[in-house]
C-alpha cells in the first residue's frame, strides 16, 4: 500500500512538469496547430507554422507562422506578435529570433527580435549569429565580410570592421584584424591580448593555446601569458594538465662532429642551391644559408622543379613561385607538372591545358589528357580521339585519330575509324588505312603484323621481307631469332649478311656472353663460339653467362665455374649461379652467403644472410642487421645497424632503435646515435642532424 501512494504522489508531482507536445496539421491547404490531447490551439489558416529554415518548435508559447510568403511571430492565445514581415524567421535559441526583411527593392537586412517582438538588435547587418548573451553580426563590403560583436540592448560592443570574429567559450572573443593577426577581447569588447597571435584554440580548463609563427604558448582566460609562444606542441590533459614539446632542431656540424650552427623546423630539404626549404607546423618555406627566412612559411607543399623555381600548394591548389616569393603560375590547379620549360595543368571538371615559362596559357582548349613524349610532343586526347599538341600549345596533328605511336622522324602511326596508316607531321596519308596494325621502323620502312607473319614494307608497299619469328630492329640491320636459337642479320636491303649456326639436335640457345652462347643439345648443356662451333662440351645439368673469363656450371645439383678452356677452376660446391664482377663473385651455400675470389678462394666466409654489391664496398645483411666490408671482402663493420648509407668522405649515416649517428668507414663512432635522423648536404660537406624534443609537463603558477 506504501508503494501505491509513493507512486500516486510521484506521479501528480511529475505530471505539472511535463510540457505540453504540439504538432501541425492540415486543412484545405492551410497549416493549423493542435495540443498532444488533439484540442486545436491555432486553426489551420496559416501557409506554414514554425520557422523559415524548416525546422518547428514552440516556445514560451510562441511560434512562428507564414502568410502570402513573409513571416512573422504569434503566440498560442491567437494573438499576432508580430505583422508577417520577415522573409527570413528562425530561433537562435533563449528568447532571441533572427530576422531578414527587405529594405528597398535590392537590398535585405538582418536583426534580432525577442519573443515579445522588440528589436534587440536593429535591422542593419548582412548577417547575425548568436552567441549566449552576445551576437556577432557582419557586413558585406567591397572589402569581404566585416565583423562585430553586440549585445542585447542595442549597444556596439565592437564595430563591424574586423576580418573576423569566432567565441572562445563564454566570456572571451578571437578577434582577427584586417592583416590576419588575432587579439583576445572579453564580452565588454576590452582589449585582453594585442593583434599579435596568428590563431587561438577554444579555452579548455580555463587556457587556451595561441599560435604565433609556427610556435605554440598558452594564455588563461585574463590574457595573461601562461607559456610563451616557443613550443612546437602544446597539450592540455582532462585534469588541466599541462605537457609542453620544444620545436626540433636541426645541427649542423661537419665531419669532425664540429657544430657550425643550428635551426628550428619539423623539417628539411636540401635544394640546389645554398638554400634550404623547411617545414614548422604544417607549412613550408624557404630560409637563405643564414636561415633569414625569403619565401614565408605559408605553404602546405614545396618542391624545387628547377633552380631559382619552387612547385608549391596552397589552399589545395598548385602554382609556382620563385624565391623571391612572386607568383608566376597562380594557385588555381588541382595538379602541375614542369618538363621542358612548359606547364601542364589541370583542373577537375575542365581537364589539361599548357602553359609557357612566364605561366601564360598557350593552348586553345582544355584536354582530357596531355602526356608528354621524348620528343617534345604532347600526346592529348580531347573528346575521345587522339592527336599531337607541340611545346607551342599547337595541336600540331590534330585529335580525330583512335590511337597514335610516337613520331618516328616525320612519320607516325595511326589507327583511324578501325584502320592503321602512317602519316606525316602535315597530316598527309603516306600509308592509307589498312586492316592490320602498323609499326614505323625508320623513314623508309614500316613493319605490318598479320595473324601468322609479319611483312617489312617500303612506304610505297614493297615486301622487304617477311617472316613469322620474332626481329629485333637496329639501325644498320635487324635481327631475326629462329625457334632453334640460330639468328640471321639482315640489311634494310632484305639481304642476309650474317648467320648464326649451331651443332644439331641444339634445343635452347642463350644470349650471347663474351663470345660464347650457352646451349642445350641432348638435354645436356654447353658452350659455343660466335660462329657455332662447340667449345665447351654439353655435359652440365645448367650453365650461365661468361663473365671476366668464367662462367657458372651445375653439376649434380650444385654450382661451380669453368674458363673458355672448358677446365672447372671452381668446383661446383654452391647452391646457385653467380657471375663475377672485379675479381670477386658473391656466392652462397646452406641460405649463407660469402665471397670468393677467381681462384676459388674464400675472401668473406660464407656466414651472412645477403650480400649487397655497392661501389667498391659489400654491404652485409644477417638478422637484418646491416655492416660492411672492401672491395677485397675484408670486414670494416660487422651487422650491427638497421641502416647504413654514405654520408661523403667514406663516413657513413649507422642508424640502430630509431636513432642515427655517423661512423667512419671503418666502424668509429663520429657523431653519437642520439639524433631522430641525419641528412649529409654533400654542397656543404656536412650533416643535418635532427633532434625531436621530449614532451615535459609544466607546473604553472
Amino acid at each position: 500500500m506504501k508503494c501505491v501512494l509513493i507512486f500516486i504522489m510521484g506521479c501528480l508531482l511529475f505530471h505539472p512538469l511535463v510540457a505540453t507536445q504540439y504538432k501541425t496539421f492540415e486543412e484545405n491547404g492551410k497549416v493549423g496547430l493542435k495540443d498532444d490531447n488533439n484540442q486545436v490551439v491555432l486553426p489551420a489558416a496559416f501557409e506554414a507554422l514554425g520557422w523559415s529554415d524548416g525546422n518547428f518548435s514552440v516556445i514560451g508559447k510562441v511560434t512562428g507562422y507564414r502568410q502570402q510568403g513573409l513571416w512573422g511571430l504569434i503566440n498560442l492565445e491567437k494573438k499576432f506578435i508580430t505583422p508577417a514581415d520577415y522573409e527570413k524567421l528562425e530561433y537562435a535559441g533563449g528568447e532571441w529570433v533572427i530576422v531578414r526583411k527587405k529594405i528597398n527593392s535590392i537590398s535585405f537586412k538582418t536583426g534580432c527580435l525577442n519573443l515579445k517582438g522588440e528589436i534587440k538588435i536593429p535591422l542593419i547587418y548582412d548577417g547575425i549569429k548568436v552567441q549566449g548573451l552576445r551576437a556577432i553580426v557582419f557586413n558585406l563590403t567591397r572589402a569581404g565580410y566585416q565583423y562585430g560583436l553586440v549585445d542585447f540592448n542595442q549597444k556596439i560592443i565592437l564595430p563591424a570592421v574586423y576580418q573576423n570574429i569566432s567565441p572562445l567559450g563564454t566570456l572571451r572573443y578571437a578577434v582577427e584584424n584586417k592583416v590576419g593577426k588575432v587579439a583576445l577581447f572579453s564580452e565588454e569588447g576590452k582589449a585582453v591580448t594585442g593583434f599579435v597571435i596568428d590563431s587561438v584554440s577554444a579555452f579548455r580548463k580555463g587556457y587556451a593555446i595561441v599560435y604565433q609563427d609556427h610556435l605554440q604558448g598558452l594564455i588563461g582566460r585574463d590574457g595573461q601569458t601562461k607559456l610563451e609562444t616557443k613550443y612546437a606542441s602544446i597539450k592540455i590533459g582532462k585534469e588541466g594538465k599541462i605537457a609542453t614539446q620544444l620545436p626540433t632542431e636541426w645541427t649542423f656540424v661537419n665531419d669532425k662532429n664540429e657544430t657550425k650552427k643550428k635551426l628550428l623546423a619539423d623539417e628539411l630539404k636540401i635544394t640546389s642551391g645554398k638554400n634550404i626549404f623547411i617545414k614548422r607546423g604544417n607549412r613550408w618555406g624557404v630560409v637563405d644559408e643564414n636561415f633569414k627566412e625569403i619565401v614565408p612559411l605559408c605553404y602546405e607543399q614545396i618542391r624545387e622543379i628547377e633552380p631559382q623555381l619552387i612547385l608549391a600548394r596552397f589552399n589545395a591548389k598548385y602554382g609556382v613561385i620563385n624565391l623571391q616569393n612572386t607568383i608566376l603560375v597562380p594557385f588555381y590547379y588541382d595538379s602541375l607538372w614542369y618538363q621542358a620549360n612548359v606547364y601542364s595543368t589541370f583542373l577537375k571538371g575542365r581537364g589539361w591545358e599548357l602553359l609557357n615559362a612566364q605561366g601564360k596559357i598557350i593552348t586553345d582548349r582544355f584536354y582530357e589528357q596531355l602526356h608528354l613524349l621524348n620528343n617534345n610532343y604532347y600526346l592529348a586526347k580531347n573528346k575521345g580521339y587522339f592527336g599531337f599538341v607541340d611545346s607551342k600549345g599547337n595541336e600540331s596533328v590534330h585529335c580525330v585519330f583512335d590511337s597514335l605511336a610516337e613520331p618516328v622522324g616525320d612519320l607516325i602511326a595511326v589507327k583511324f575509324k578501325g584502320g592503321y596508316g602512317i602519316i606525316n607531321k602535315n597530316e598527309d596519308w603516306i600509308v592509307p588505312p589498312q586492316q592490320f596494325p602498323i609499326t614505323v621502323i625508320n623513314a623508309n620502312l614500316y613493319l605490318q603484323k598479320q595473324p601468322g607473319n609479319q611483312f617489312l614494307k617500303s612506304l610505297k608497299g614493297d615486301i622487304i621481307y617477311f617472316t613469322p619469328y620474332p626481329l629485333k630492329f637496329g639501325k644498320e640491320n635487324f635481327v631475326e631469332t629462329l625457334p632453334s636459337g640460330i639468328e640471321k642479320t639482315i640489311t634494310y636491303d632484305g639481304l642476309i649478311s650474317k648467320r648464326t649456326s649451331f651443332p644439331e639436335n641444339t634445343e635452347i640457345v642463350f644470349q650471347e656472353s663474351e663470345g660464347y652462347r650457352g646451349i642445350k643439345k641432348d638435354g645436356r648443356f654447353g658452350f659455343i663460339d660466335t660462329v657455332g662451333h662447340l667449345r665447351i662440351a654439353n655435359r652440365y645439368d645448367s650453365v650461365g653467362e661468361f663473365h671476366e673469363g668464367l662462367a657458372a656450371i651445375k653439376l649434380i645439383s650444385k654450382w661451380g665455374f669453368v674458363n673458355i678452356e672448358d677446365r672447372v677452376v671452381i668446383n661446383p660446391n654452391y647452391d646457385s649461379p653467380a657471375n663475377f664482377t672485379s675479381g670477386v663473385a658473391v656466392v652462397s651455400r646452406n641460405n649463407q652467403v660469402g665471397l670468393i675470389e677467381k681462384n676459388g678462394k674464400v675472401i668473406l666466409a660464407l656466414r651472412y644472410d645477403k650480400i649487397i654489391r655497392q661501389t667498391n664496398t659489400f654491404k652485409l645483411i644477417s638478422n637484418k642487421l646491416q655492416g660492411l666490408a672492401d672491395e677485397t671482402g675484408r670486414v670494416q663493420i660487422e651487422p650491427r645497424y638497421d641502416s647504413l648509407t654514405v654520408g661523403g668522405n667514406e663516413k657513413l649515416i649507422a642508424c640502430r632503435d630509431g636513432k642515427c649517428g655517423v661512423i667512419s668507414s671503418r666502424g668509429m663512432n663520429i657523431i653519437p646515435i642520439d639524433f631522430d635522423r641525419i641528412i649529409f648536404d654533400d654542397r656543404e660537406n656536412i650533416f643535418l642532424l635532427k633532434k625531436k624534443s621530449e614532451w615535459k609537463e609544466e607546473v604553472l603558477h
